[in-house]
Order: structure tokens, then sequence, then C-alpha cells
């Protein structure tokens, strides 16, 4: 599971084995997110989130949203695509 990115106590992780969409994994002091990178409007969207506050949360949204470029190219570098690994196989 590569860190792709830190900012701060936050890192954002993409797991090699994971499926599309594109998201990372946000980790701090005990908390995990996992956040798409990109809706039709291009913002991130948090999927879930356990053991962040919302201020937490929002941080390491505005971070993938600052960051989205870097993050977008890092999925491609680990899974060749924006599709990712393929679910069942």
């Amino acid at each position: 599971m590569p860190t792709v990115h830190r900012a701060g106590n936050l890192r954002f992780v993409i797991y090699l084995d994971d499926h599309g969409p594109p998201h990372v994994h946000v980790f701090s002091a005990g908390a995990e997110a996992k956040v798409l990178l990109g809706s039709p409007d291009g913002r991130p969207v948090p999927v879930w989130a356990r053991g962040f506050d919302r201020a937490g949360l929002r941080r390491a949204v505005l971070e993938i949203e600052t960051r989205r470029a870097k993050l977008l190219a890092a999925w491609r570098r680990v899974h060749g695509s924006e599709e990712g690994r393929d679910r069942h196989g």
C-alpha cells in the first residue's frame, strides 16, 4: 500500500489491489477515510470515514482537491488506468 502523499499528519494511500473509480484512503492518528478523487463536477467525494471529526475530514478533502492532479497521476501509475483492478479478478 504505497503512500502517495503526506500533508501534516495526513497520509494518502492507494492500495495496489484496489478497484476503480479512482480514490485514496486517508489515514491520521487512528482515523481512516475513503475519498473519491473526483465527482462529475471534479470535486473529491468522501465515501466513508471512521475516526475523523468534521474539521479533519474537511482538511483531507481540501488537500485532495488541491493535489487532485498529482493523486490521479499516482492512481494511474499504480493501476495503469483510471479504472483500477477488476473487482472479480
